[in-house]
């Protein structure tokens, strides 16, 4: 009777052991897994970035982002929705400012967030919201908050600084 006492406690040792070792390795994967996650969503706004906002390459963009795409311009409470609007809006920023560029300088990932600080430069050369070329350089800070679906970006948040845009351009900034 004793040999199966001992070996019943041995057997509920050996199963709470495996439980508990089994949950540290799931708690642990999970951990890890939300950390690739998060850093794979902070490459693809990185890549984004680089290669849409610096370079320009609008054949990127079906790699990039969701087919039901929407971008909230936080400034005035509009949005453009798909990515026919965001290659439309791209093209228009870099016809005003052909150089310009992202620079970006913090990075905040959270879930399916990934938000951004990013100093955004370019030379007016072009018409730009019905204005005239100024032929002015400007500097402006930005923020945007994505939101990542299945690898590629759903939504964005648009915070520019407009007003400082505009004084720029009308000669009162840098």
């Amino acid at each position: 009777m004793m040999i199966v006492k001992t070996t019943i406690f041995g057997f509920v040792v050996l199963v709470f052991a495996s439980l508990l070792i089994a949950f540290l390795v799931i708690t642990g994967c999970s951990t890890v897994s939300t950390k690739s996650k998060l850093k794979q969503n902070k490459q693809l706004i990185s890549r984004m970035n680089h290669e849409v906002w610096n370079k320009g390459n609008l054949d990127i963009l079906d790699k990039l982002y969701t087919s039901d795409f929407v971008l909230h311009f936080l400034f005035d409470g509009s949005e453009s929705r798909g990515i026919d609007s965001l290659r439309e809006h791209v093209r228009e920023l870099r016809k005003a400012f052909p150089d310009w560029s992202e620079k970006i300088r913090r990075t905040v990932a959270e879930g399916d967030l990934v938000v951004i600080h990013y100093v955004s430069t370019g030379t007016n050369l072009g018409r730009w919201l019905g204005n005239p070329p100024t032929g002015k350089r400007i500097q402006i800070n930005e923020v945007s908050i994505f939101r990542i679906e299945d690898s590629k970006i759903a939504e964005q948040w648009l915070l520019p600084d407009i007003f400082s845009m505009q004084q720029q351009l009308a000669g009162a900034g840098h």
